[in-house]
């Protein structure tokens, strides 16, 4: 009964989400970039990564703390936003959804990420994703938040985006130019299997 629940409003979320023309979400920008083509394409591959026992993991991970960062922080959960930019003369409208901002003296941009071990953090392309939230956000700080099996902890993120870092992002990405974007990211991938730039056994 409860995984049915659990897993039919993950393949519900997932065939529910629609993109449009010439918009871009902040995650688009600090991945492969094939990765949107595919994900459009190959619906069946995307709800399969979706209900991966460590996926639902973080997604549970995710709303209990958001929880506790509204009732003792007042935060506001899963804020949306979108700006333009334009690449080539084609206008792009870039899109990102917070995982939760506090707002007083300053706003405060919060990402929380889980990870199956704490080497490397913060890592590049999570430091990366909130620099431009906080240019999306207009905000001059953000806080990564980390839980691992070995560690919880933050970073303060200061140095938000520039327009000229976005429109570079995003003129990599509808060129193609940036795949994958790390080459660690082939091993990760559910589309690795049917993929031409796959580096996973390279």
């Amino acid at each position: 009964m409860i995984i049915d629940e659990l897993v039919n409003s993950k393949i519900n979320e997932t065939l529910s989400h629609k993109r449009e023309n010439k918009a871009l979400y902040v995650t688009d920008l600090v991945r492969c970039a094939l990765k949107i083509k595919y994900e459009e394409k190959y619906k069946e591959l995307l709800i399969a990564e979706s209900i991966k026992p460590s996926a639902i993991l973080g997604d549970l991970v995710h709303e209990g703390l958001e929880k506790f960062l509204a009732e003792k922080f007042n935060a506001k959960l899963e804020v949306e936003s979108e700006k333009q930019v334009t690449v080539a003369q084609d206008v792009y409208k870039i899109k990102g959804r917070a995982d939760a901002i506090i707002e007083g003296e300053k706003k405060i941009v919060i990402e929380i990420k889980t990870a199956r071990a704490d080497k490397g953090l913060p890592l590049e392309h999570h430091k990366q994703q909130l620099r431009l939230y906080l240019w999306l956000f207009d905000a001059n700080e953000g806080i990564l938040v980390y839980i691992t099996p070995d560690r919880v902890t933050e970073y303060s993120i200061r140095n938000k985006a520039e327009d000229d870092e976005v429109i570079r992002l995003v003129e990599e990405t509808i060129k193609l130019l940036k795949t994958p974007r790390y080459n660690w990211e082939c091993s990760y991938c559910i589309f690795n299997v049917i993929c031409p730039e796959s580096r996973k056994n390279k």
